[in-house]
């Protein structure tokens, strides 16, 4: 099952109270990283060995509710590697693969998934970064908005799709850069959760994820490398004869 994006025009809740607000960088946050067992992110071959994992309520042995976020190569692009603390490196670059490169997606994803038993009694945001400079604050991230479902939602989505620059649920977003796949920076993320009052919406729970984007080396940069090693070679040598 997909995240899917629907309007809450009918409840009367705000999002401002809950995360626009929030004027502070976006920081990696989970209970665990590593294995999500049964995850997909809603395709095949998608690695669930790296994921900021994030588990809400009854005990840590027995979750109600279970918050996952990733980032992910897109089909044969560069691996996405990661420190194992909630920070990943991809490869700036336009994806090869359709729809891209006709519509601009990056090379990599970002994959998250909710499930448990309690899901469907909260709200859930899912925040993205389009600004390449470091520690944008929360309140300037695009967001989505949608109310929980029974069962365990999941998908994988790139920055470059067009859905994502546009209000999403009846939500205005701030102004944001349109997003460049071939900019090297940083990118955060967050999967929250939200309980809900008569008029608010409270986090109870999140997992959060940075990646770190870096550029390509141009060809003369990587000839130069490759002719420094060399020399560095050859004078070994006479220095060994």
């Amino acid at each position: 099952m997909q995240f899917h994006i629907r309007s809450i025009a009918a409840v009367a809740l705000t999002l401002a109270s809950a995360s626009a607000v929030v004027a502070a960088p976006i920081t990696p946050t989970f209970s665990s990283f590593g294995t999500l067992a049964g995850a997909t992110f809603g395709g095949s071959g998608i690695p669930n060995d790296a994921v900021a994992i994030t588990s809400f309520g009854t005990t840590a042995a027995a979750p109600t509710l279970v918050l996952g976020l990733t980032a992910h190569q897109r089909y044969q692009a560069a691996p996405v590697t990661n420190d194992g603390a909630g920070t990943f490196t991809a490869r700036a670059g336009v994806s090869l693969d359709a729809p891209s490169p006709a519509d601009p997606y990056a090379t990599w994803n970002f994959g998250f998934y909710v499930s448990g038993s309690t899901a469907a009694s909260y709200y859930f945001s899912l925040v993205y970064d389009f600004d390449p400079a470091g520690s944008t604050e929360q309140a300037v991230h695009g967001r989505t908005l949608a109310p929980g479902v029974a069962g365990t939602s999941q998908g994988s989505w790139n920055l470059g799709m067009d859905f994502l620059d546009t209000t999403q649920a009846g939500i205005t977003q701030p102004s944001f850069p349109s997003f460049d796949p071939n900019a090297a920076g940083e990118y955060t993320f967050a999967l929250i959760a939200y309980s809900s009052t008569a008029t608010a919406l409270v986090e109870v729970a999140r997992s959060a994820i940075r990646v770190n984007v870096s550029a390509v080396p141009e060809p003369a940069s990587v000839a130069l490398v490759g002719v420094a090693l060399l020399g560095m070679g050859l004078a070994r040598r006479r220095r060994v004869g």
